[in-house]
């Protein structure tokens, strides 16, 4: 009998601990940026609310240093193009401060011409580690107007992209 009891308090003493066991292993003790990582930003990102603008997010020769570039999804005759060179910063974060801006127009004999709105623009991107969504704001245009998110997506080339 004092065996079966023994038992039956150290199954009960163990059910009782291992939410805190659980919960205790999952975290690291580190900070969402510190969680983060130049490679999570890499690779396609499109807008979560309407999935319309679609971000590239490609890096360079430089260490720290990638490419993005912000378009519409569908191709159009028209269309606003974000380009611009962003900084991996200690904070997990990438900065920018080169971003030409332009609306773009395909002729129909698919040559090009951009006609520049801005140059030197400036931003921020923001992988959010908890969300895993890609905060963008260009502090250019309004900036507490546009905060967009994007989540992560298939390469348009693929058959799963939209």
């Amino acid at each position: 009998m004092k065996r079966v009891f023994a038992v039956c308090l150290l199954l009960l003493s163990f059910l009782c601990c291992l939410p805190a066991f659980a919960a205790a292993a999952g975290q690291t003790g580190k900070k969402d940026y510190e969680l983060i990582s130049p490679e999570s930003y890499e690779g396609y990102w499109e807008e979560k609310k309407e999935g319309r603008l679609l971000m590239a997010v490609t890096p360079t020769e430089e260490p720290g240093w990638y490419d993005v570039a912000v378009t519409l999804r569908e191709k159009r005759p028209k269309m606003d193009v974000y380009m611009m060179r962003a900084h991996y910063q200690e904070d997990g974060s990438m900065y920018y401060e080169n971003c030409l801006f332009v609306l773009r127009k395909v002729k129909s004999d698919g040559s090009v011409k951009d006609k520049v709105k801005y140059r030197n623009g400036s931003g921020l991107l923001y992988y959010s580690f908890d969300e895993n969504v890609l905060y963008w704001t260009d502090y250019t245009l309004k900036p507490e107007k546009r905060v967009l998110t994007f989540i992560k997506t298939a390469s348009p080339d693929t058959d799963e992209a939209k």
